[in-house]
C-alpha cells in the first residue's frame, strides 16, 4: 500500500510536469496534455459516483446487517458461505498456515488473498459485513472506472467512460428476448403480461446451460467478490503495455512499466489465479504485434515463477492448484462427449460455438465482430495502424481458451475466461455507442462555423445544414436502440436479483452473538479443528474455527480430494467402528479436538446412516449443550 500510494502521488505530479514540458520542450509534444476542464471533472465525478452507488447497492443488497444479524441473500449464500468462513478464519481465528475452513488439514488451493484482506479488516475492528463489502465496492468501482478510462482512450469519446460500466452492469444476451417471445406467444399472453412476468420473476431464466445459476448475471459479482479485483488488475496490466502496442518508439520509459507490472504479477496468483491466466493470454496476443517483447516475456516469467512458488507454499504444489488439460466444448450440451475432439470435429463445431456465444453475448458479440472486420478493412485500405482490430483479437484469446482447456476439476469455472473477454469487448462496444452519440454533437459544431469560413471552402464540398438533421436523428436513434438491445437482458436480471433477494425472506441469517460462536471463540484454541455436520453456511464459522468436512462442493471444486475425506468422515461418525482408541489416534493425527453433536446429521443422506451419537456420549466429555440441543464434546 505504501509503494502504490507513493507511485500514485508521483504520477499525479508527472501529469502537471508534462504540461510544463510540452510548452518548453518540443520533443515532449508527442504526449497529451493533462487537462482539467470543469465540464470533464463534473462528468467524470458524477459518473464515478453513479457507478459506486450501483455497485454499493449490488453488494449491500445481498450482504447486510439487520440488528445483530448478518443476512446473506438467497442468490449468494451458498457460494458465499466459504468466503464468510475464510474471512472469519483470518479475522477471528488464526488461519496459519492457511487452510480451507470447510476442509481443514489439507493446505489451501483457493485464491484466498482477497479474503485475507477482508479478514484483516475484521481483525482491526470492522464488522464482517463492512469488512467484506467495503473492499468489494472499492475494487468493483475501480475496475469499472479503469474500464471506462480505457474505452475513452481507444475511442476518443468522453461518454464511453459511462457506457462501459453500464454494459458490464447490464449485460447483453438473447435471454430476455427469447423469454418475451415465449410469454407473448403463450395462450392469453400479451405485451403487458409479458413485461409484468419478467419484472416479477424470482428465478434466473434458463436459456442456456447453467443460466439457472445466474453465472453470467449481475449476481456473479455479488457472489465472487474477488472477481472484480482480478479484472481490475488485468486492466492495469493492459494499460501498462498498451503504449508499446499502440505506438512505435514510445517516449515513455519501458522499464518503469515493467517494474510496476512485475509487482502486480508477483502478487496476483492467489488474489485471482484465473484472471492472472486471462492477463497472460491477453498480453501474449499483444506481444505478437508489439515492440519491447522482452518486457512481456519478463512478466510472463515472473508470473509463472511466483505462481509456482506460492502454489508450493500454500497448496503443496502447482498441480494442486491448476492442472491444464485439453477439453473441448466448455459446457455446451451439443458438444458433450467430444472432450478429446480432433481438428475436424473442432471445425465442424464452430457453428455450435458461435450460436452459443450469440445466445450469451448477443449484441456484444455481433458488434465486436462487425467492428473488428470494419476496422481491419479500413486500416488496410487507408494504411492505418491496425492496433485496434489486433487488440480485439488479443481480448478474445481468454474466450477461445475456455473452449479448449480445462484448468480445474469444475469445467464450469471456465466461465470466468469468457466473462473477462466479454468485459473487454465492452470497451469497444462503449466506443461504438459513444461515437454514435457524438455524431450529432460534432455535426452541430460544424454548423456553427462562420459564414466567412463556409465561403472559403471549395464549392461542392459544403452540405446544406438541413441535410445534417436526419443524420443526427438517425445516429441518436441507433445509439438508443443499440443501448436498449445491449442492456435489456441485464435489466431483466436486475429485477430477478432484486426479487430473489427480497428482504422479507430471501436471505439466510447468521448470528455473530449466537451461543455456539461465543463459547467456541472463548473456550477453544484458534487452531482446533471440529468434527461437525456437513455444514455449508452456519453460525459456527463466524467463530473463525475450521471443520474436518464441511459442504464438499466447495472443497471439490477447489481441487481437494473430497472422495477420500468423505470415507474417513463417515468412519469417524460411527466412532471408527466403535474403537475409541483408533478414534482418538486419528483425531490426534488430524488435530480434531472437538465433536459437535447435532440433529443436522439426520438431514443428510450421507451422514444419517453413519451418525452414532451414543458412541460420543459414552466415551467423550460433554463440554456444553445449547438451547437447540446441539452439544460439543471434547476428544
Amino acid at each position: 500500500m505504501c509503494i502504490f500510494a507513493y507511485l500514485a502521488c508521483l504520477f499525479w505530479q508527472r501529469c502537471f510536469l508534462r504540461n510544463y514540458r510540452n510548452q518548453q520542450d518540443p520533443k515532449y509534444k508527442k504526449l497529451p496534455d493533462y487537462r482539467r476542464h470543469p465540464g470533464s471533472v463534473i462528468f467524470y465525478l458524477t459518473s464515478v459516483l453513479l457507478v459506486l452507488s450501483a455497485v454499493a447497492f449490488v453488494y449491500f443488497y445481498t450482504c447486510f446487517t439487520s440488528g445483530n444479524t448478518v443476512r446473506l441473500g438467497f442468490s449468494i449464500f451458498s457460494d458465499f458461505s466459504p468466503h464468510v468462513a475464510i474471512t472469519s478464519g483470518f479475522g477471528s481465528g488464526s488461519n496459519f498456515p492457511t487452510q480451507y475452513p470447510h476442509f481443514a488439514g489439507d493446505n489451501i488451493q483457493y485464491h484466498f488473498m482477497f479474503y485475507f484482506l477482508t479478514g484483516n479488516l475484521q481483525a482491526m475492528g470492522l464488522p464482517i459485513v463492512w469488512a467484506i463489502n467495503l473492499p468489494s465496492i472499492l475494487c468493483m468501482g475501480s475496475a469499472l472506472a479503469l474500464l471506462g478510462t480505457l474505452a475513452v482512450l481507444l475511442s476518443s469519446r468522453r461518454s464511453a467512460f459511462i457506457f462501459a460500466p453500464v454494459l458490464v452492469l447490464f449485460r447483453s444476451a438473447w435471454n430476455v428476448f427469447h423469454q418475451f417471445s415465449e410469454l407473448t406467444s403463450a395462450p392469453g399472453g400479451s405485451f403487458g403480461s409479458a413485461i409484468r412476468a419478467i419484472t416479477k420473476q424470482a428465478a434466473w431464466y434458463e436459456y442456456t446451460i447453467r443460466d439457472e445459476w445466474g453465472i453470467w448475471a449481475i449476481n456473479v459479482y455479488a457472489n465472487q467478490r474477488h472477481l472484480a479485483l482480478g479484472v481490475g488488475l488485468v486492466l492495469v496490466l493492459i494499460f501498462l503495455f498498451l503504449p508499446h502496442f499502440r505506438r512505435k518508439a514510445d517516449p515513455l520509459h519501458p522499464w518503469g512499466s515493467v517494474i510496476l507490472a512485475g509487482l502486480i504479477a508477483v502478487s496476483m496468483p492467489f488474489f485471482h489465479g484465473s484472471c492472472l491466466i486471462c492477463a497472460l493470454l491477453v498480453l501474449f496476443g499483444m506481444a505478437i504485434f508489439s515492440e519491447f517483447r522482452l518486457g512481456y516475456a519478463i512478466i510472463a516469467a515472473v508470473s509463472v515463477i511466483s505462481a509456482s512458488v506460492q502454489a508450493w507454499f500454500f497448496a503443496g504444489g502447482a498441480s494442486n492448484v491448476a492442472s491444464f488439460q485439453y477439453n473441448f466444448g466448455f459446457v455446451i450440451p451439443e458438444l458433450a462427449g467430444k472432450e478429446k475432439a480432433g481438428i475436424g470435429t473442432v471445425f465442424s463445431s464452430l457453428g455450435t460455438i458461435a450460436d452459443y456465444l450469440y445466445k450469451i453475448g448477443f449484441l456484444t458479440v455481433i458488434l465486436t465482430a462487425a467492428l473488428f472486420v470494419g476496422l481491419l478493412v479500413y486500416g488496410i485500405v487507408k494504411k492505418k495502424n491496425l492496433y485496434r482490430p489486433v487488440l480485439i483479437l488479443a481480448f478474445s484469446i481468454p474466450m477461445v481458451f475456455a473452449f479448449f482447456c480445462q484448468v480445474s476439476l469444475e469445467v464450469l469455472a471456465n466461465h470466468k475466461f469468457i466473462q473477462v473477454s466479454f468485459i473487454l469487448f465492452d470497451i469497444f462496444v462503449a466506443g461504438i455507442l459513444a461515437n454514435l452519440l457524438a455524431l450529432p454533437v460534432k455535426v452541430a459544431k460544424k454548423e456553427e462555423a462562420s459564414d466567412e469560413e463556409e465561403e472559403k471552402k471549395p464549392s461542392g464540398r459544403a452540405m446544406p445544414k438541413k441535410a445534417f438533421i436526419p443524420v443526427q436523428i438517425a445516429s441518436a436513434a441507433l445509439c438508443l436502440c443499440l443501448t436498449f438491445g445491449l442492456t435489456a437482458t441485464g435489466i431483466s436480471e436486475w429485477f430477478i436479483y432484486y426479487n430473489v433477494n427480497t428482504h422479507d425472506g430471501g436471505f439466510v441469517e447468521l448470528h455473530p452473538d449466537a451461543q455456539i460462536v461465543d463459547w467456541v471463540s472463548k473456550n477453544t484454541g484458534e487452531d482446533d479443528i471440529f468434527l461437525t455436520p456437513m455444514w455449508s453456511v452456519n453460525d459456527f464459522f463466524l467463530s473463525g474455527r475450521r471443520v474436518y468436512y464441511g459442504w464438499p462442493y466447495f472443497a471439490w471444486s477447489a481441487g481437494h480430494d473430497t472422495a477420500t475425506r468423505q470415507i474417513n468422515y463417515q468412519w469417524l461418525l460411527c466412532g471408527c467402528n466403535g474403537d475409541i482408541n483408533e478414534f482418538r489416534r486419528y483425531c490426534g493425527e488430524m488435530n480434531i479436538r472437538y465433536v459437535i453433536l447435532s440433529n443436522d446429521y439426520y438431514g443428510n443422506s450421507e451422514t444419517r446412516d453413519y451418525y452414532y451419537p451414543e458412541f460420543f456420549e459414552q466415551n467423550l466429555t460433554e463440554m456444553i449443550r445449547f438451547d437447540d440441543g446441539t452439544a460439543i464434546y471434547k476428544v
